[in-house]
């Protein structure tokens, strides 16, 4: 299961990143975001886009929860830390999910200015600093060093993305920070590098020469 779980948030994360880079580039390039966003209204791809949200967080969810163990490796500062990631992704597939069946049925998407919107977006922010204080605290490991730097990359992507934003250029989108995001929750699921070390029972090696 935990392996299926893997091989889901990789597709997901590779499924949203590609969504979501796509929307920064048609933006930057047209000046109109792409048909996946809320701006041409409800249409299949901004309904497909929804349900690979959706199910993409659930995916992240899912890998936090059944690495957990791996991931907290008794600290209780990383387990607090998963635990509000879960909930957060948790929210933001709950609202994904519940906004494309609504926007399927009635073809009307929830109110972005509402509830719904300041939730989805109180969340979003979580989900950026829950990802990158995990990053952190998982630096010291030597088995998670992938998902440790692909997370901490979340905060010099996003001071850049805010440079780019303050210098006009339309090239400044979340879809970049969201990205390494995607990835370094996935690569939680990869196995740990192996760390080649000599077992206690082998003597010194000798000089062929010397002896």
């Amino acid at each position: 299961m935990s392996k299926i779980l893997t091989i889901a948030a990789l597709a997901g994360a590779a499924g949203l990143s590609a969504i979501a880079i796509n929307d920064a580039a048609t933006f930057a390039l047209t000046g109109s975001y792409s048909a996946a966003s809320d701006e041409f209204g409800v249409n299949p791809l901004y309904l497909v886009s929804g349900l690979v949200h959706g199910l993409a967080y659930l995916a992240f969810a899912g890998v936090l929860h059944a690495y957990g163990r791996r991931v907290d490796d008794g600290s209780r500062l990383r387990r607090i830390i998963r635990l509000a990631l879960i909930v957060v992704f948790l929210i933001l597939a709950a609202g994904m999910l519940t906004n494309t069946a609504v926007s399927a049925a009635t073809g009307e998407m929830l109110d972005g200015d509402g509830l719904y919107g300041a939730v989805a977006t109180v969340s979003f922010l979580l989900m950026f600093v829950g990802s990158i204080a995990l990053g952190f605290s998982l630096l010291p490991r030597s088995d998670m060093r992938l998902p440790a730097w692909t997370l901490v990359a979340i905060l010099p992507a996003l001071l850049l993305t805010i440079l780019i934003g303050v210098s006009g250029s339309p090239w400044a989108h979340p879809a970049y920070v969201e990205a390494l995001v995607c990835f370094g929750i996935a690569f939680i699921g990869l196995p740990p590098r192996r760390v080649d070390q000599r077992s206690p029972e082998v003597g010194p090696v000798l000089d062929p020469v010397r002896g």
